[in-house]
């Protein structure tokens, strides 16, 4: 084993050491003094148990502290040195001879961590019948997790085997085995980056009896791992996670299950009363639910006349709801283009949460992502934050074209109650279904060894729910909030709560006005708390990415640029009426200008990212300012230029009427996407290993599973609410117009 250690030793003395610290470097794991002296620590990421806030903010500590030597891995081999030196014949001795010896007294054991009775002697029984060689005994000792290939790759988790385990049935006073992870601290664990519990902790699968607790399998390791002849070296775990064989259903989860198969027996009984087959042809719209219902929409078909009573139930028609979603019909006048955006635009948040999400599952770390890294094709990947401004640009421009457009109809007025009603009846139905969903039923979704049986969310959102309500989840209760990803909801609302106020040239100016604030805004946050240039890194050892999320991310009034860079197009399309012919070398130019920003935007911060050049905090705030609304200026060129009809094959491929149905699915699609992805994340039963192949698959995976369960959230969730105002308001409407 020494000759093992001298190789890891010289393997990374050469540039190898560099890329494995520049991932430790980027994690933040700086070299502590002591470890904590707590026996049994709650220690975040540990088992699955990480929500979407804490992961993206433990991204954003990655860069903190100076050059340092990753010393983790180094203290594993330390460990593992120590165990090679014992002789399995030694080991299989020492333990029949502590078995006969009073240091191996389990009913001291009992006294010294307060063991329950029932665990000790099933403990008995369990090495009764190893020693006997039952079959049962040496299942639970097969379950074990055993020294692996790729320790020097960063693995560091040992789940054994998790259904061997549970499989186990004693045969003399029957009890189950209990899958239980432990914790062998072999590096320092920092707070506020509950990311570095991942190469801060080997993580060593056991199998119990089901009688024994957390606490009973941790003194019963610590005590075994006592007895080890290791000399100076000692080992103890201080992290003990015992698996529940049956998790029983709460109130809450009850409730739930019951309310679901009624939802859908009403759906289906409607459709029965009402004879609805696929003959049946109602009154058909073309449905874009991004047009705000504030006036008229003109039927394409209507066959009969239908009352208000029969619209409602209708509204929950399954097959009525399907049919429109599957359509490829677009209202007259739509933006055509701004589907082929949006579609695409989701899967690369997809593309960029699959890598972002699988930190705590994978056995590869420490060499997968500092080689991924060195590529700059990656950074499409790493960059894949501006993702959510293109939906920031698409928001603002749809908001301002048709309303614009709606007043116009109008004689400049507006039903200004229903603007705001619309946008919050057509956000929040499935928005809060969704998450009456996810967060009590989320721990019955699967199991595994890392499967986190009380939830992601923190006391599942019991104190925090109605600021999601509310959409005031980025400013109140950030650091306990529930359903992380939603801050882009709540952005987006507050946008559109105060975009009345940019309306005609008065609105123009105050675009503007707003524009230099928001980059004045920025600026001074990202200079003040010395943030770098993105979530990956890219700045010097002055910059401190730890509030990069909680200060600058998620506040609206460092997001809103490409928001108003929309709005401000939009009413160039309102003005223009979409025709503007461009000389061609004009048009080209524009091309070209937009794709080169983008380019400089996405793959700028390459060399800084992977240590060269790295950006000062002055230059890191520059970058915060202005790239955001570059790239939603970028993508409003795109939108204008395909609109106009100077898009050419661009504009075919984002107007593709096979993409219409895929777009009307984007907002439940992300809703649902990172709720799929840690379902399996948190299920596997052995880590995994990553390679390029392994991300396809999985990203492929989560993109097909995600638009077909937001095809069953829309069905069952927002179609039917925007069916029911369309059935009442349509209706009172047409009484005010008599």
């Amino acid at each position: 084993m020494k000759t093992l250690h001298d190789a890891f030793r010289m393997r990374h003395t050469t540039s190898n050491e560099e890329q494995v610290y520049h991932l430790f470097r980027k994690f933040k794991m700086k070299t502590a003094k002591t470890h904590s002296t707590d026996r049994y620590p709650s220690v975040k990421c540990f088992n699955g148990d990480l929500s979407y806030t804490e992961l993206m903010r433990s991204l954003e500590n990655r860069l903190n502290g100076e050059r340092e030597k990753p010393t983790h891995i180094l203290n594993s081999i330390d460990l593992i040195e120590s165990l090679d030196a014992l002789d399995r014949r030694d080991l299989i001795q020492q333990a029949n001879y502590h078995l006969n010896q009073e240091r191996f007294d389990l009913s001291k054991v009992a006294v010294s961590y307060n063991v329950s009775e029932k665990c000790l002697n099933h403990t008995k029984i369990f090495l009764e019948g190893l020693f006997g060689k039952q079959t049962w005994a040496l299942k639970m000792i097969d379950a074990l997790g055993k020294l692996p290939s790729d320790i020097l790759e960063g693995n560091l988790a040992w789940f054994g085997s998790y259904d061997e385990c549970k499989k186990v049935t004693a045969l003399e006073n029957p009890f189950r085995g209990q899958f239980c992870q432990i914790g062998v601290p072999i590096g320092p664990v920092d707070p506020a980056n509950p990311m570095s519990n991942i190469f801060a902790y080997l993580k060593l699968g056991t199998c119990f009896p089901d009688s024994c607790s957390s606490s009973d399998a941790l003194a019963l390791v610590n005590t075994a791992l006592s007895l080890l002849p290791l000399g100076n070296t000692t080992i103890a775990a201080n992290i003990g996670i015992c698996q529940e064989n049956t998790l029983e259903y709460d109130t809450k989860a009850i409730a739930y299950l019951n309310f679901l198969p009624k939802q859908s027996q009403i759906a289906k009984s409607i459709e029965v009363l009402n004879g609805e087959s696929p003959s049946y042809s109602g009154e058909k719209y073309n449905q874009d639910e991004y047009k705000p219902l504030l006036g008229d929409q003109t039927p394409i078909e209507k066959t009969k006349e239908q009352g208000l009573l029969e619209k409602m139930l209708l509204s929950f028609s399954m097959y009525s709801n399907g049919k429109k979603l599957l359509s490829t019909n677009q209202a007259s006048g739509s933006l055509e283009c701004v589907h082929g955006i949006r579609f695409f635009s989701m899967t690369w948040v997809i593309l960029g949460h699959t890598y972002a999400f699988c930190f705590n599952s994978a056995n590869n770390l420490a060499t997968f992502f500092p080689e991924i890294l060195n590529r700059w094709t990656f950074q499409a990947i790493g960059n894949a934050l501006v993702s959510v401004d293109s939906f920031f640009t698409i928001s603002g421009l749809l908001m301002s074209y048709l309303v614009l457009k709606e007043m116009k109809k109008n004689d400049g007025k507006l039903n200004w109650p229903m603007y705001y009603f619309h946008r919050f009846w057509r956000l929040t139905p499935p928005y809060m279904l969704v998450m009456m969903v996810y967060v009590p039923l989320f721990p019955y979704f699967s199991e595994g060894p890392i499967w986190p049986q009380k939830g992601v969310e923190k006391n599942f959102c019991e104190d925090s729910w109605w600021t999601n309500l509310l959409y005031v989840n980025n400013f109140v209760k950030v650091d306990s909030g529930c359903f992380g990803w939603a801050w882009y909801l709540a952005n987006d609302m507050q946008f559109y709560v105060i975009s009345p106020l940019f309306s005609e040239i008065a609105g123009v100016i105050l675009c503007l006005v707003t524009l230099i604030g928001v980059f004045i805004t920025t600026g001074i946050i990202s200079t003040v708390n010395k943030l770098p240039p993105s979530l990956i890194g890219g700045g010097d050892h002055n910059t401190d990415a730890s509030r990069y999320m909680l200060d600058y991310y998620i506040k609206p009034y460092c997001r809103m640029g490409p928001y108003i860079n929309g709005i401000l197009t939009g009413y160039i399309l309102y003005k223009t009426n979409c025709k503007v012919r461009l000389n061609k070398f004009v048009n080209l130019a524009g091309w070209a200008v937009a794709t080169g920003l983008a380019c400089a935007v996405l793959y700028g911060l390459y060399d800084p990212i992977n240590g060269r050049n790295p950006l000062s905090v002055e230059v890191s705030a520059l970058y915060n300012t202005t790239h955001r609304t570059v790239w939603g200026a970028c993508l409003c060129w795109v939108i204008f230029s395909c609109v106009t009809g100077n898009g050419g094959f661009v504009n075919t491929i984002l107007s593709w009427k096979a993409i219409v149905p895929l777009s009307r699915l984007t907002y439940c699609a992300y809703l649902v996407h990172p709720i799929i992805m840690y379902t399996y994340y948190n299920s596997v039963r052995q880590p995994l290993y990553l390679t390029d192949f392994t991300m396809i698959i999985l990203f492929l995976g989560f993109l097909v599973i995600s638009y077909g369960v937001a095809f069953v959230v829309s069905l069952t969730f927002e179609s039917p609410m925007m069916g029911l105002e369309k059935a009442i308001f349509r209706r009172e409407e047409k009484k005010g117009n008599k």
